[in-house]
């Protein structure tokens, strides 16, 4: 298990003592806060390895909170909100959140989701290093630098990316990607859109490096330009 310490950050207390009760069952061990100060204490007192939050907060709400804690740790944030559009879904990941889940999901389905990404984590866990055509990458300490210079990646940006790099000049469909980085199979291609498009923004200054390229209607591809020197 990556994941041992978790804050779960929710103002109704029937969701935290639900969530808290099922969290530790899995043998997670919860620490909860009703507002983002009270966050802001546990992420500084404790090792946070993954929170849970909601949007609808008295005070700083789960968006804000969320894009001022994605500027200084990289530990996985995971949206859980009453809130269902398309909207909200697309904000809360483009500011940092690697999943989002509605608060009408099970329990259960909750912590599934959380134990796939805890997996998908661990098996990057590795102590290889590579260099290939300018490319470092640091498994051990999940980074990776173009030409020296370090990727400034969120954990889901670091899978993403590895994702590709571990299967150049390959096409990968949308499921597979899906299922690898997120650990589920859920019909939720809008996760991958918009954390490609970040991923492509932070790769640009390297074109002549690397490229991810669209296959339409079916993926992407992770292609490094021939001519680099290696």
């Amino acid at each position: 298990m990556k994941f041992q310490h978790i804050l779960l950050v929710d103002d109704q207390p029937e969701i935290i003592e639900l969530m808290t009760d099922y969290l530790e069952a899995s043998g997670y061990t919860i620490f909860t806060a009703s507002n983002a100060a009270d966050a802001d204490q546990w992420i500084q007192e404790e090792k946070i390895d993954l929170i849970l939050l909601d949007i609808m907060m008295p005070g700083e709400d789960g968006f804000s909170f969320c894009k001022r804690i994605r500027e200084h740790y990289a530990m996985p944030i995971l949206f859980l909100s009453a809130k269902e559009s398309d909207a909200d879904k697309i904000r809360g990941l483009t500011i940092g959140a690697d999943d989002y889940i509605v608060k009408s999901a099970s329990p259960a389905e909750i912590v599934a989701r959380i134990k796939a990404m805890d997996r998908r984590l661990s098996s990057f866990d590795t102590e290889v290093n590579t260099t290939v055509s300018g490319i470092h990458v640091d498994e051990k300490a999940m980074e990776i630098k173009m030409e020296g210079q370090p990727l400034d990646l969120t954990f889901i940006e670091y899978k993403l990316f590895m994702y590709f790099y571990d299967h150049l000049e390959q096409v990968l469909t949308f499921d597979q990607i899906l299922y690898r980085v997120w650990g589920h199979d859920m019909y939720d291609y809008q996760n991958i859109r918009v954390y490609v498009a970040k991923l492509r923004e932070k790769l640009s200054p390297y074109s002549q490096i690397v490229q991810l390229h669209n296959v339409r209607s079916v993926g992407y591809k992770l292609s490094k330009v021939s001519n680099h020197a290696t």
